[in-house]
């Protein structure tokens, strides 16, 4: 059985060898079985100091991985969901540069391949993010003088 984290000197995790964290493929069939077993121990990586360095031991995106790690689910290798409360600090940098990067498809492609954003996507995803707020107070606003 395949455990989310290789057994080393440098660490074991209190999720290493818990099959929660990757479960075996005959377990789940559909990206909703694996999210069933695995989003009640997302929580546990929120506050884990090795989210860095599972996500650079497991490779999950390189090996296609299904499971926990790094405080995500991983399907075939792209990230699923994110555990509340981690950033993409953890992430490694992004690779080259993709034809899409400097759009809101360049943003997806970074979040679905587990990767830090490059600046160009960085600054999309910021100015979404500004719109979004505008519009949120904008919406206040409306509701309010009704």
């Amino acid at each position: 059985m395949f455990t989310a984290l290789p057994d080393t000197d440098l660490f074991t995790p209190a999720c290493f060898r818990d099959p929660r964290y990757s479960p075996a493929e005959g377990e789940w069939k559909t990206k909703d079985g694996l999210m069933e077993i695995c989003e009640p121990v997302l929580p546990n990586c929120t506050l884990c100091p090795h989210r860095a360095q599972c996500i650079s031991q497991v490779a999950p995106h390189a090996r296609k991985f299904d499971g926990v790690c790094g405080g995500r689910i991983w399907l075939d290798g792209e990230v699923i969901a994110t555990a509340v409360g981690v950033d993409e600090e953890d992430l490694p940098l992004p690779g080259k540069a993709r034809d899409v990067c400097g759009s809101t498809a360049g943003v997806d492609k970074h979040h679905a391949f587990g990767e830090q954003k490059c600046e160009e996507c960085q600054a999309v995803a910021d100015a979404d993010t500004e719109e979004q707020s505008a519009s949120e107070e904008e919406q206040l606003f409306l509701e309010f003088a009704a």
